[in-house]
């Protein structure tokens, strides 16, 4: 679901399978200082690039600040995945594609993250990558390294020691620079996961 946030901020939630996406976009101000106004008709083509315009009466509840965003049309996640040893699976949306792996022979899982073509049209620089963050059973591990790569990289890591029943939640946050329609602006990808190491 996309929220229009006031003229400059479009931010768009989706939840497939064991992964959260959040996408946001933040255009740039006026060079001169004057507030960015944009036409409802500007505003519900970007809307419709970032991801499904919101319009109405739902906009105006979800865009408070600290608004909780919705899910997208696979609802709320119930509880974390199961990965299977040596099983690949992906989740696909909108804005990109993680895959994850449990290779319990090393005690690893292994993730990869890939930026959709639609989100790549629109970036117009380099990615930063802060490194993804990751809890075992609740406990904080070391977060492995970030980069500053272009949008096509294939993101990707380690996440060790993982256990048989372990569950495991681990997120990513990358910025970058867009160009929509003509106008400037600052994007963001977070994505999350949470799953539980089997056998």
């Amino acid at each position: 679901m996309t929220t229009p946030v006031g003229d400059r901020t479009f931010v768009s939630t989706t939840v497939t399978g064991a992964s959260e996406t959040t996408l946001r976009v933040i255009l740039d101000e006026r060079s001169h200082g004057a507030p960015l106004k944009l036409s409802r008709a500007e505003r519900e083509r970007i809307a419709a690039i970032v991801g499904a315009p919101v319009r109405g009466r739902e906009a105006a509840q979800t865009a408070g600040p600290g608004a909780r965003q919705p899910a997208g049309p696979a609802g709320r996640k119930k509880g974390p995945a199961t990965l299977r040893c040596d099983k690949n699976p992906s989740w696909s949306d909108g804005n990109g594609t993680l895959h994850a792996r449990f290779n319990c022979k090393y005690g690893t899982i292994n993730w990869g993250y890939k930026i959709s073509t639609r989100v790549k049209s629109f970036i117009t620089g380099n990615v930063n990558e802060r490194g993804v963050s990751w809890w075992s059973n609740g406990k904080r591990k070391p977060k492995n390294a970030g980069h500053v790569v272009g949008k096509s990289y294939h993101f990707h890591g380690t996440l060790k020691p993982v256990k048989h029943a372990d569950r495991v939640q681990f997120q990513d946050y990358m910025t970058f620079r867009v160009n929509i329609g003509g106008r400037t602006g600052t994007g963001s990808i977070t994505w999350a996961s949470d799953v539980k190491a089997k056998k």
